[in-house]
């Protein structure tokens, strides 16, 4: 049972950091007309820093929908069974969400230092870097929510879920690529 709970609070811990890095993929439908947080500028190496993928719109709603959902996890499971101090604080998703969009730019930065084009698999990278780093946001702010069970189990399961949600956003057309 312990190990059940382990997995629920786990997955409450990062779902909103989840929602943040996905909905970029959905915004990148939304909105005609998509500002590269790059600008399109190139770095010393000659070339793009982040690439066309990165923009202001889609760091914008992911940090909105990943707060929003923070938000309302809160609330909801507070209220309904009294655990808020195994979750992080709104304030906290805040962080959390920016983190975990700033490590999946970190994530399209060291891609384009290692020559792949914007879509191209890197395995691990793709899937823990904006884990890792809302990880790390949390382990900073409010580090009696984070147990090194739930690091542990996140590590786990974040790579099959990332792999069947972007395998899901490809056959549903929001995504060139299944990875």
């Amino acid at each position: 049972m312990d190990l059940l709970w382990d997995l629920a609070v786990t997955l409450l811990i990062i779902w909103p950091p989840y929602v943040a890095n996905a909905t970029p993929v959905v915004a990148s439908k939304i909105f005609r007309r998509r500002t590269p947080i790059d600008f399109g500028r190139n770095f010393l190496d000659g070339r793009r820093i982040f690439g066309d993928g990165k923009t202001y719109e889609g760091f914008v709603t992911g940090l909105l929908a990943g707060f929003l959902i923070g938000e309302l996890t809160y609330i909801i499971v507070t209220s309904a069974i009294k655990v808020a101090w195994e979750l992080p604080k709104p304030s906290t998703v805040f962080v959390m969400c920016t983190a975990a969009l700033l490590g999946d730019l970190l994530g399209a930065f060291i891609k384009r230092r290692l020559g792949l084009p914007r879509g191209a698999p890197a395995p691990l990278l793709d899937q823990l870097d904006f884990l890792l780093a809302a990880l790390l946001a949390l382990w900073l702010i409010q580090p009696q929510v984070l147990r090194w069970v739930y690091v542990v189990m996140a590590v786990i399961i974040t790579p099959p879920i990332h792999l069947l949600t972007n395998t899901i956003a490809y056959l549903l057309r929001l995504k060139k690529e299944p990875w």
